[in-house]
């Protein structure tokens, strides 16, 4: 039988916690993307801390001994990331106080402004009082990966997380894959877009549920909707690393190829819309042994001929070529239906000659 049982960590101040942060995992499958607040927010809750305002609890996943020893740590994050990254980048030195910040229990203090280490050097007595301050952490012991999961879901509620961080909670052999594929050098190197919530992982799972219906089941380009990616995801929960090996290959195969053809934070690559289209292209001309003929400047026309065709539009409805407005079109709304995908990618063949 699975069990939990939550105890409240003693001995937690904020310097100690600093101090074991190499034994805390803070990124866990579950997790979402870290790094999203802003310094405004960050500094408020420093400011919080200082001036003794609750904040809301952070909870670990305790390890047991044999998870430490296969991992070399003591503590995943379940909930309170952002929290633990701002006090560790304030006290690195990344930013400081508010200009406008007041230590409510005296008003002499002028700390408005001043970093960690300033802090040490003005008033030292204020450094050592954020230092020892206990945080609230509460720590969570279970045999079972999917009860820390549904723990992250449930305390995730109230701050909405994406379809993306939710699907990234639901754990198995497809969400591994799907981080795997996310972390490809072609989304570290030409993608344009974000990745502050997971976009990368968003694009990832669309590819992957497109791969696997055009070479399973359904044989066709599908609705890559949050619905049926989530049901791709969970379908594939129980299955081995192994049994969805060939999909991540051929997927890996395009998107190395698509590194090579596309630029560093290309402009091309700004749209998640777009992506798919790009890259099922990119796998019909790998299909056909092409791509020796293809290059980035014939989508560089492409989207050329798309901007002069939007502007005889402007001028002259009737003399604009209607496939190309349907292109514009479908590139601002339903980007993830089936007929979208499938009626772009036949305009851009028809343009190239594919």
């Amino acid at each position: 039988m699975p069990y939990i049982e939550t105890n409240l960590l003693t001995q937690s101040s904020i310097l100690k916690i600093y101090s074991e942060k190499e034994e805390i995992i803070t990124n866990p499958e579950y997790q979402r993307n870290g790094d999203i607040w802003g310094l405004e927010k960050r500094q408020l809750l420093i400011d919080s801390i200082l001036n003794e305002y609750d904040i809301p609890k952070i909870y670990f996943h305790k390890f047991s001994k044999e998870e430490k020893e296969k991992t070399g740590k003591d503590y995943a994050i379940i909930d309170g990331r952002q929290r633990l990254e701002t006090i560790w980048k304030f006290i690195d030195g990344d930013f400081p106080l508010a200009t406008d910040f007041e230590f409510l229990k005296d008003a002499s203090i002028q700390a408005g402004g001043l970093t960690y280490s300033d802090l040490a050097k003005k008033y030292p007595k204020l450094k050592i009082k954020f230092d020892s301050i206990s945080l609230p952490i509460v720590a969570i012991s279970t045999d079972d990966l999917e009860l820390i999961e549904d723990m992250f879901s449930r305390l995730n509620e109230a701050v909405p997380l994406n379809a993306a961080e939710k699907r990234n909670a639901f754990g198995g052999a497809m969400a591994k894959l799907i981080t795997k594929v996310a972390s490809h050098k072609f989304f570290k190197e030409n993608i344009g877009f974000s990745n502050k919530r997971y976009q990368h992982k968003e694009a990832s799972a669309k590819v992957l549920f497109l791969i696997y219906s055009l070479t399973t089941g359904k044989k066709k380009v599908v609705d890559t909707k949050k619905l049926y990616l989530d049901e791709f995801v969970r379908t594939h929960k129980s299955k081995t690393d192994k049994e969805v090996d060939s999909l991540n290959k051929e997927v890996q195969s395009i998107l190395t190829e698509m590194n090579k053809l596309f630029i560093k934070n290309d402009p091309l690559l700004k749209s998640q819309g777009t992506f798919p289209v790009y890259f099922l292209l990119i796998r019909d001309y790998q299909k056909d042994k092409k791509l020796d003929s293809f290059t980035r400047n014939m989508l560089v026309e492409f989207k050329d001929k798309l901007e002069k065709n939007r502007k005889k539009a402007e001028k002259d409805i009737g003399s604009a070529e209607y496939d190309l407005l349907e292109y514009d079109r479908m590139t601002q709304q339903g980007t993830n239906d089936a007929s979208s995908i499938t009626t772009r990618l036949q305009t851009i063949k028809t343009y190239l000659k594919l």
